[in-house]
């Protein structure tokens, strides 16, 4: 996953400013591309962060289940492979937007 560190060194902006303002960037691009253009930029994103948001909500709703349904389901483990998900969409984000060197196009 993405590491980001907030370190302003000799007033240059940080990998994680730099992102940010790439993303930004990217986001308003694809907003005002149009909705297709925007499903296309962002939905894979916004479905691993729905996704891992109900998984978490999941592994909560467990502790009170009784009657858990298949006792082989893991809500940790699957909350864990959403969220893992999720950061990969993130990175695969970054390495778009910075490059492999980590300082933006």
């Amino acid at each position: 996953m993405v590491a980001i560190q907030h370190d302003h060194d000799g007033n240059n902006a940080c990998p994680g400013c730099r992102f940010r303002k790439a993303l930004a960037a990217f986001l308003e691009r694809a907003h005002e591309d149009g909705r297709q253009e925007w499903h296309w930029a962002v939905g894979d994103l916004r479905q691993a962060m729905h996704a891992a948001l109900l998984a978490l909500d999941a592994m909560d709703a467990a502790a009170f289940d009784d009657d858990p349904a298949d006792a082989d389901d893991d809500p940790a483990v699957d909350a864990a492979e959403a969220i893992t998900d999720l950061g990969a969409e993130i990175e695969q984000l970054w390495h778009m937007l910075m490059g492999n060197d980590g300082n933006g196009q």
